[in-house]
Parts: C-alpha cells; structure tokens; sequence
C-alpha cells in the first residue's frame, strides 16, 4: 500500500504527466524550501566559525583558568607545585597586572600592564605567535605593547614610553622592544607586556605575583579543573575561569544566533506556504481522480495519507537540495575564501564558516516539522472529499 500511495503523490505532483502547471508548482515550492535551508545554513555555519574563531583568540591570549591573590599571592611557588600535577593541567605560570597610565612623547592612555614569566608563559598562552614585531625574548628588554595601543600612542619598535602606575605613582620608562597582535580589540588596545622581574622592580614588591595562569587539556572542561583547584586550595583564593570572565560575550553571541536561527526558521515556513497552495490546487485538479481511487476501495485515510505524502516529499526534496547547496557554498567559501573582510575591522582576513551537525539537525527538524503541519490541512480537505459529489458532475 505504501509503494502505491508514494507512486500517487508522485503522479499528483504532475510527474510523468503532462500537468506541467502542477510540476512548476511544485518545482517552486522545492526550490523554496531550498532556499531557505540554505540561507540558515550559512548563517549559522558564519555565525560558528565567527564564535569559534573569537574563541581560540580569547583562550590563545589568556590562561583557561585563573588563581587570584587578595591581591597577592606570597607562597605562589608551593601553590604551583601542588596543581601541577592535577589531571587536565597542561601548564602554569605566574603573572602580575596592574591598571597603569602609558605616556609616549605625543599621548597619555590608561592601559594594563602584565608581568609574566618569559619561560612559563608560552605553557599556558599563545603568546609567542602573536608577535609582529619581536619576540619572547624581548620582554627581559623592555616592554611589549598590542598594535592599537602602540597605534594610540604613535610609538613603534625602538621608541621610549614611560609606564605610570601603583599607589604611590611610581613610574619607569621602558624602550619598546615589540609589538603582538592576538585579534582581541580590547586586548590589543589596553594591554602592555613585560618580564615578572621588571614588574615587581617597577612597584617593589618582591618575589610576589598578584596570580597563577592555568592552561587546561580541555578548554570546555576548565569548570570542572577549576572545582578540583579550589577544592585542593581550600578555598582560600578565587579560582575562576575564561568561561566566567567572557560569559557576557558568548552570552550575547549565542542569543544572537538564537534570534536569527528563529528569523531565519520563518524563511522555511513562508516557503512552505508555497506548499500549502501547491496542495490545495492540486485537490482542485484532482477531485475525478480522487473520487475514482475512493470509488476503487481506497479510504479516507488513504487519500489523505496520498496528499500528506506529496508535501512531505516536496519538502525533504527541498531539504536535501538545500543541504546540498549549502554544504557545497561552504566548502567553496572555506577553500578559496573568495569573500574577503577587512582585517582591520574584524581582525580576520576571510569569512569564516563551520557547519555543526547538530545545526543541520536543527534545521533538518525543523522543515520536517513545518512541512508536516503545511501539509495535514490539504491532505485532511482531500480525505474529507465525498466520491458521490466528486464524480457527479464527471
């Protein structure tokens, strides 16, 4: 029963018959679905790769998880010894940041200055593949600005800039031995970098630090290291994590990608109008036929299931081509990057794009869904149809 039912919706829908009227009809309504699944697929595939790529950035600048002092930590080195060890750490290095005033021959801007450990450092950030000018080795020398804020202060490479900062305002004035760039704004802007010795110099602090970096195996299971962490401290120091320090970020992304998933979403079900009508145009042109096949012994339910069939074959055709279309746009997009972004706007050269499978579930979903629902009010009206009144006037 079902082969014939499949063959029927297929012969309504004006294949291998010279209804070419009902075959553009459903021709437009695949191509809209089409359409539409492949418009929210690339929007949420961008939206990724724009979220995951802000990701690697953030998490290349900084540690996973952070053990802060109130606000110093004095017996750092133990504490390093007894995380170490910790299943998930990968490394763990100390840090000092301060709030400062840069001052250059030309500008005065508030900024941070960070003292950390040349050797540890890479351990736990990506630091080192962030130069543009210099390298790890520069930060015993002098001082590591990020491109805007060496932009701000018109210095380059070479030029002196004077740091000002702590309590009593001391201050020290440091040549510019380099110049990074991790594609953060607000961390390119503000930060300057220099060695933990000339930082606890600076604001005499001794053999302090005023934190610990952590790097995790796995950036997503950092809450739980974190846990393991302040457990094995005793809670006397904050253990946070790049999670919670960016969670208003990510919080807003990922609303942003809801809101347009759901405005995308009425792509598909504006498309699947298109369905609606094809349906109901085709229980018009069909009403002999229908009235022959219930005359024939097929039942209410049959013809209904005939009609319900046919928009939900409509439908997955258009699903698939629009997967199709879209993963094929994405592979095009990724491989030869022909969409180019101006890099000092959003600190990436090409458009990114990473097609999640629950993604192409979600949208796969959500057609079969609202291709069902299009679908059961042609099919109820067909079944619904009287043979006696449909044959009557034939």
């Amino acid at each position: 029963m079902f082969s014939l039912i499949f063959f029927l919706s297929q012969k309504f829908a004006g294949r291998g018959a010279k209804e070419n009227f009902l075959w553009f009809l459903s021709l437009f309504s695949v191509a809209g679905i089409a359409l539409g699944v492949t418009t929210l697929m690339l929007v949420l595939g961008v939206m990724n790769g724009f979220s995951n790529e802000l990701k690697k950035k953030i998490v290349g600048a900084n540690p996973t998880i952070y053990i802060e002092g109130r606000p110093l930590l004095h017996d750092y080195r133990q504490m390093m010894k007894q995380v170490s060890p910790l299943a998930g750490v990968q490394g763990i290095a100390p840090f000092l940041s301060s709030q400062v005033i840069y001052r250059s021959s030309h500008y005065l801007l508030g900024g941070i200055l960070k003292g950390v450990d040349p050797l540890a450092e890479p351990k736990v950030t990506n630091l080192a593949e962030f130069f543009r000018k210099g390298g790890l080795d520069c930060l015993h020398q002098g001082l590591v600005l990020g491109s805007e804020l060496a932009r701000e202060l018109e210095v380059d490479v070479g030029d002196q800039v004077t740091v000002i900062g702590g309590l009593l305002a001391r201050q020290q004035t440091f040549k510019v031995t380099g110049i990074i760039e991790c594609g953060v704004y607000s961390y390119d802007v503000s930060v300057g970098l220099t060695a933990l010795t000339n930082v606890q110099q600076l604001f005499g602090l001794g053999d302090v630090v005023h934190g610990l970096g952590i790097r995790s195996d796995n950036i997503y299971a950092s809450e739980a290291l974190a846990e393991k962490i302040s457990r094995l401290l005793k809670d006397r120091y904050p253990v946070t994590t790049w999670i919670q320090k960016n969670k208003i970020l990510f919080a807003a992304l990922a609303l942003e990608k809801k809101a347009m998933a759901i405005i995308l979403v009425l792509i598909i079900l504006v498309a699947s109008f298109n369905i609606v009508s094809t349906l109901m145009i085709t229980v018009f042109r069909k009403t002999r036929e229908i009235g022959i096949l219930r005359a024939v012994g097929l039942s209410a339910g049959d013809i209904g299931k005939i009609f319900f069939c046919q928009g939900l074959l409509l439908g997955v055709e258009g699903l698939l081509a629009g997967l199709l279309l879209g993963g094929l746009l994405s592979y095009l997009l990724r491989r030869y990057q022909f969409i180019r972004l101006p890099e000092f706007v959003y600190n990436l050269s090409r458009l990114p794009i990473e097609i999640a499978w629950k993604d192409v579930g979600f949208i796969s979903l959500a057609v079969l869904v609202i291709v069902s629902l299009a679908s059961f009010y042609p099919a109820r009206r067909a079944a619904r149809l009287n043979p006696v009144e449909a044959l009557k006037y034939e």
